[in-house]
């Protein structure tokens, strides 16, 4: 429940940081405008209608090439056989480096990335904590335990 808690507030930082930053670029650009108007008369709309004309040129040029390299990768095709023989289209996420042989639940574990860490329920762990914490505090000294 605090996880959860502490994700949310700082998410919900995060957001009116980005708020105020979108307000003050927002209010800097409208200055801006004015600005512009006022040193090019009459000319500052056809001058921005060009600006704005190769701003749209350069952004359809940069989202081509992203689409390329994204269709490109999407074309790849990385077989990987699972235990049924059946080949599937994706890349492993685990490489290991290591001399060390894992079991087959411990490759899926790992497979699902680092934000995935629970494989038991949290009822156990909190069990097994207790039990760690209760042997970490008999092996203190006895005026430190109470503590």
């Amino acid at each position: 429940m605090t996880t959860i808690n502490a994700i949310r507030f700082r998410i919900n930082q995060e957001i009116k940081f980005l708020y105020r930053k979108k307000q003050y670029l927002n209010h800097r650009l409208y200055y801006l405008h004015l600005d512009c108007a006022h040193k090019y008369n009459g000319m500052w709309q056809h001058i921005q209608e060009c600006i704005d004309e190769q701003v749209i040129r350069l952004m359809d040029i940069l989202f081509q090439k992203l689409n390329n390299k994204l269709d490109a990768v999407r074309n790849q095709t990385f077989t990987k056989n699972d235990n049924k023989g059946n080949a599937s289209k994706f890349q492993s996420r685990l490489i290991n480096l290591t001399y060390i042989k894992f079991t087959r639940e411990q490759i899926q574990t790992l497979s699902l990335g680092p934000n995935y860490a629970i494989d038991h329920e949290p009822k156990q762990y909190i069990k097994e904590l207790i039990i760690d914490t209760e042997k970490a505090i008999r092996l203190l000294q006895p005026k430190m335990q109470n503590t």
